[in-house]
Parts: structure tokens; C-alpha cells; sequence
């Protein structure tokens, strides 16, 4: 959805080469280049450009192909710095480069918030400093440019290339759906809560969801918690398990996962829709996007409030019903950080944070003893504000630059990291699982 408002507002580019390591969905492909127009697509699709594979001459050579078309080609790179694929990162700007074409980097995620096992991939490939491996994740040059879809993001990237600039994330069309839609939504989700009142967390089951938070409060509202999504990798299993089972143990009003590995069901605008609220507890939610769907179908909202989206909403005049923090009752022990050897040697040494008295905080095991024993806080769900001029254009402004929420002091790359990293260490839910062998 964004791709076509970018080329529609930069303007002159020949051909845009987008790389995969499978393709599944060829229906999306095909929108996606019809969407462009006049813009030819070329997808390069092989193993050694997917998250995790080794770049060889192979993915190399398919890479060079693919950019020696001539005029004005642009390489569209979809979120990189979230370290999924190192070498194929520190490849493509020499490949670029030699081939004339543009690079355009789109920033979501980056792997020094809170991916910290990312550090490992970095001295696999001889990176063994924090600064250099920051330099690389952001590379600069001729034909380079830097797009991010969260404003608290821009002044850090801003201080690496001054052009970098904010796009927001455009929504589809939200218009509430049709009452018959909803209304068969809404028989499928009492049916599943056995008539209970429904808040809906629209979400897949990580870790960084806070999910039990969300349980913690539909138990105080005598709600049931309805979420959409399952646990999206293996390590996620056991936090996800432990969740399922508690509620099931003390019959707490839980319906988890319900389109969860491909499940039939209703769509999930027509869920929200025909939910009596959405809750979003999230530590980390990216752009925002479950807040403006709520806000979109006028549905009410119980939501954690982050600084990044915080930084997102505000220019949009999204105005949202939420909390910053939720103090727990009683003491709990808090885990040790992780070990030292996670991090950089540049970080070990930073001061310690000081402790964080939020439900969020804690880690799994304190918080399930807690949602199984104690009284939650009320709160009461209220619609999001939407404006009606974002209503009628549905999706976010593109190149506000800057956002009216972009501090004027530009922070560096490095100080932006080492902020992420207090948070990082103060929220046992965003470590990695400790195995066996770490």
C-alpha cells in the first residue's frame, strides 16, 4: 500500500526490483505491480535472500541481474536493519553501487531493540563494534535513501542522512464493515465466549504482546479476552503454552488464538467491529496499526500508550483512552538481566537501570501468579478519537517531515540504542528464552 504513494510522489524512477526468499502469495505480487502502473516490478526470488540464508554467488549474481536493467532502478529493501539477513545487508549497497541503481531502505524494526541474539551474527562476520555494526545497518552513499514508518525513529536516523525521511504506514479502507458482516462476527465471537461480553486483542501470541496483562484486565472486567493470532515461531511456544494452561486451570474467561494457523472465521475488521472493545497491552507495537483500526471502526480501546506510538498517533490527531504503566500489588523478584554476553562490550558496562514497578515489566511467571491472585485495576474502554479529515483520506500522510512529534535535538544512533537498551533490560518479556548452551 505504500510503494505506489511513494512512487506517486518522487516520480521518475524506471523500474522497482523488490528480493524474497519464497513468495507464496502470487495474488499479492500481482496487486502490488498492477498498483504501480506504468512502473515495471521485477522480483528476485531465491533461497539466500530470505531471513537467515547465507549469501553466496549465487544470490549474489541473481541480485546483479535483476539491477543491470538500465534508467533509473530502484532496489525497494524492506526492513534489513532488523538484522534477519546480515551478509545480504552489507551487500547491497556495493551491489547498488556497481550496478547504477538506487537503493531505498525502508526501516520498521531494528535489531539492537531488544534482538540482541543479533549480536552473535554480527562477530560471526568479524563485526565486533557496536559503532561499526551501526554504521553498516545504515549505510550512506550516493543513490541511498532512508524511509521510516515510526517518528520516534527519524531523529536518530536523521543524524546518520539528514534526508531520512517519515512515511507513516497507510491504512487500508476501514470503513466499519457491513451490519450484516458484523452481525455474523458478532454471533461467532459470543459463541466462542459462551455470551460473555468480548474485548479482542488483535494480535499474534509473542511474548512482547503482554497478553497476560490483557488477560489480567478483561478478568477484572468480567470480560472474555478474545485474541486473533497464535505464537509465530517456536520459542514463543512455551510463554504461549503457560498462558493457555493457567487460564484453563483456573477457568478464566479465555479464548486464545481463534484465527490462529490458518483457522476459519470472520475477517478481523469485521472482529473489531463486532467486539465490545479491542485491548492492546503491547511493550512494543511497532507503527500502531491495532490503535487505528479501533479508531477507524469506532470501536473502544484499552490500550498501553508507548512513545513510539505516541509519536506516530499525535501528528494523525489520533487521540487515544490508555495507560502508561500498571503498578502491580505485592513484592516479586525480578530476573537477572541476561547474560553480558548477549550485548556488545561497548554495553556492558552501562549503569544498571533502575527497577520498574509495571505489571509489564515483570516476567511471565510473576505475572500469571498475579492475574491467578489478585484484583486488577478497572479500567474503562472509550473510542479512540478520528479525525474526519484522516477519515476520508484512510491512511496516514505521507513526507511530513518533520512530524510535529520529532524532538529538535536529533539523538545519534548510538544514544538511541543505549535508550532502547534500558528499556531492554528492565522487561523480562523481551529477552530471548535462555537454552541450554547460552
Amino acid at each position: 500500500r505504500g510503494l505506489p504513494l511513494l512512487m506517486a510522489q518522487l516520480g521518475g524512477v524506471s523500474d522497482m526490483v523488490l528480493l524474497a526468499g519464497e513468495l507464496t502469495d502470487r495474488a499479492w505480487l500481482a496487486e502490488l505491480a498492477a498498483s504501480l502502473g506504468k512502473i515495471p516490478l521485477r522480483l528476485v526470488e531465491h533461497a539466500e535472500l530470505g531471513y537467515g540464508g547465507p549469501l553466496r554467488k549465487e544470490g549474489t549474481a541473481a541480485v546483479a541481474e535483476a539491477l543491470s536493467g538500465g534508467g533509473r532502478t530502484v532496489l525497494w529493501a524492506h526492513n534489513l536493519s532488523v538484522g534477519r539477513n546480515l551478509p545480504l545487508l552489507l551487500a547491497l549497497p556495493g551491489l547498488c553501487a556497481a550496478a547504477g541503481a538506487e537503493l531505498w531502505m525502508q526501516h520498521h524494526d531494528w535489531w539492537w531493540d531488544g534482538r540482541w541474539e543479533r549480536w552473535a551474527d554480527w562477530l560471526a562476520l568479524g563485526v565486533d563494534s557496536l559503532d561499526e555494526a551501526l554504521r553498516l545497518s545504515v549505510p550512506t552513499g550516493p543513490g541511498i535513501r532512508h524511509f521510516c514508518v515510526n517518528a520516534a525513529d527519524l531523529p536518530a536516523l536523521r543524524s546518520v542522512d539528514p534526508g531520512a525521511v517519515w512515511t507513516g504506514v497507510p491504512l487500508p479502507d476501514m470503513r466499519p464493515p457491513p451490519a450484516a458482516e458484523t452481525a455474523v462476527a458478532r454471533a461467532w465471537l459470543m459463541e466462542k465466549s459462551g455470551g460473555r461480553p468480548v474485548w479482542l486483542a488483535p494480535v499474534r501470541a509473542l511474548r512482547r504482546k503482554n497478553l497476560a496483562e490483557a488477560l489480567w484486565l478483561a478478568k477484572a472486567a468480567e470480560v472474555c479476552l478474545v485474541t486473533t493470532g497464535g505464537a509465530s515461531s517456536a520459542e514463543e511456544l512455551p510463554a504461549w503454552r503457560a498462558l493457555q494452561e493457567t487460564a484453563a486451570r483456573h477457568r478464566l474467561a479465555f479464548c486464545p488464538g481463534v484465527l490462529a494457523a490458518g483457522a476459519s472465521g470472520p475477517s478481523v475488521p469485521a472482529l473489531i467491529a463486532a467486539a465490545d472493545a479491542v485491548v492492546v497491552t503491547s511493550l512494543r507495537e511497532g507503527f500502531g496499526l491495532p490503535y487505528l483500526e479501533a479508531a477507524a471502526l469506532e470501536r473502544p480501546l484499552l490500550a498501553r500508550i508507548t512513545p513510539e506510538n505516541s509519536a506516530n498517533l499525535k501528528p494523525l490527531g489520533c487521540g487515544i483512552h490508555g495507560y502508561h504503566s500498571l503498578p502491580f500489588p505485592g513484592d516479586f523478584a525480578r530476573p537477572g538481566p541476561p547474560p553480558a554476553a548477549l550485548l556488545p562490550r561497548e554495553l556492558r558496562d552501562l549503569p544498571s537501570p533502575a527497577p520498574v514497578r509495571d505489571f509489564g515489566a515483570l516476567a511471565l511467571p510473576a505475572q500469571l501468579e498475579i492475574l491467578t491472585s489478585r484484583n486488577a485495576p478497572v479500567f474503562q474502554p472509550a473510542v479512540p478519537r478520528w479525525p474526519a479529515a484522516a477519515r476520508r483520506r484512510a491512511c496516514p500522510p505521507f513526507f511530513l517531515s518533520p512530524p510535529p512529534a520529532c524532538p529538535a535535538a536529533p539523538s545519534t544512533l548510538r544514544q538511541e540504542t543505549e535508550h532502547r537498551l534500558a528499556f531492554w533490560l528492565t522487561h523480562s518479556l523481551l529477552h530471548p528464552p535462555l537454552t541450554a548452551d547460552r
